[in-house]
């Protein structure tokens, strides 16, 4: 399979169950910007609240990433020259879904890289709106078949945690696993590779009756099954929480675990836990008090999830259809990046069912 073909194929992933229990009432949500073009794909907000977003690689935007503005217009970011792509001018972003900000200000961006460039990790800073780091991503940590989607960012440690989701079919060959990367010296580890927490379950998704899935070869109709991609830390920077695509699971790893390079994955494995309950997921996020917030696409909601109860958070048939991406402002309000993934032809048998009404929204959790 052709790198454009395996990023094309690999976005096609994100699935949602409806939730076991729910709330009695959801939340309110605002929106922030309608975007009619090239889907969103992840989030994150600056703590002087800019928001940036990734572009979803799936549309081929010209612009990878992009800031958008409080009247909605988005404008390129970093620069012109970073954002659309290494093929124009002298540097470029050639795909990514990741982005994450630190507390200075320094936003994280996650190049999945393609044929002709690799893969690698920069780093802004909109404090000063100069480059502050590009760390490449070395050949010996990934596969023929990764896919670098989204990352934990590290700060206590100065380390970052990449989901490698990989695709392929079957799904029984998949490898998911986690890349460590080291921010100070670039140093980079492949922990995990295949671990049983991080494969696929065997779970089929629906939404409106219609199949998440693909036409194989023969033209018959083939579900998605994918492994790890939902990946957070929570803002005490204790435990890295991760899940698989179609999965039910919310399992969690001590971030001093995965950061430390002593310990072999026989080790690593005997210190992951469950947490909580899910559906199936893009993304997800953490906050203070231990609640994960994901989407549930079968529900057109937002869920969160604690040891103890599953519930519906928000719930709107037109504004949460695919609610993907996550991230949260300084002052705790909570933005959404919701983009009808399921409607593009690589998830929906070959048909767009876009109607091109993305969404940012905000809620108070």
């Amino acid at each position: 399979m052709t790198p454009t073909k395996l990023l094309t194929s690999a976005i096609a992933l994100s699935f949602a169950f409806a939730a076991q229990t729910s709330a009695d009432t959801t939340a309110d949500l605002i929106t922030f910007a309608e975007i009619s073009d090239t889907r969103p794909g992840n989030i994150t907000v600056t703590p002087d609240n800019r928001v940036i977003i990734t572009q979803q690689p799936l549309d081929g935007p010209t612009l990878r990433v992009v800031e958008v503005l409080e009247d909605g217009t988005k404008v390129p970011f970093p620069t012109q020259d970073w954002a659309d792509g290494p093929e124009a001018g002298d540097v470029g972003i050639a795909g990514t879904i990741g982005i994450k900000s630190d507390a200075n200000g320094i936003v994280w961006i996650l190049d999945m890289g393609s044929a002709d460039s690799a893969p690698k990790l920069v780093g802004w800073d909109t404090q000063a709106d100069a480059l502050h780091k590009i760390i490449e991503i070395p050949s010996d940590v990934v596969t023929p078949i990764s896919f670098l989607q989204d990352f934990a960012l590290d700060e206590e440690r100065g380390k970052i945690y990449i989901a490698d989701m990989t695709f392929t079919a079957p799904a029984a060959d998949l490898k998911p696993a986690f890349i460590v990367i080291d921010l100070e010296t670039g140093t980079a580890r492949r922990v995990l590779e295949a671990s049983g927490t991080l494969m696929p379950s065997d779970e089929d998704v629906v939404i409106d009756g219609n199949l998440v899935g693909f036409k194989d070869a023969d033209g018959n109709a083939t579900p998605w099954h994918l492994s790890m991609n939902a990946i957070t830390i929570d803002p005490t920077f204790d435990n890295v929480y991760f899940g698989t695509m179609n999965g039910r699971d919310i399992w969690r790893i001590p971030a001093a675990a995965l950061a430390d390079a002593a310990l072999d994955d026989a080790a690593l494995a005997g210190q992951i836990t469950r947490y909580a309950e899910k559906g199936p997921n893009d993304g997800f996020i953490i906050d203070g008090q231990g609640r994960v917030f994901s989407g549930d696409v079968t529900r057109n909601a937002v869920t969160v999830s604690t040891p103890d109860s599953f519930e519906i958070f928000a719930q709107d048939d037109k504004l949460l259809r695919w609610a993907d991406g996550f991230a949260f402002a300084t002052d705790g309000t909570m933005y959404i990046v919701a983009n009808q993934l399921h409607t593009h032809p690589a998830l929906n048998m070959g048909d767009d069912g876009s109607d091109h009404s993305y969404v940012i929204l905000t809620a108070k959790p």
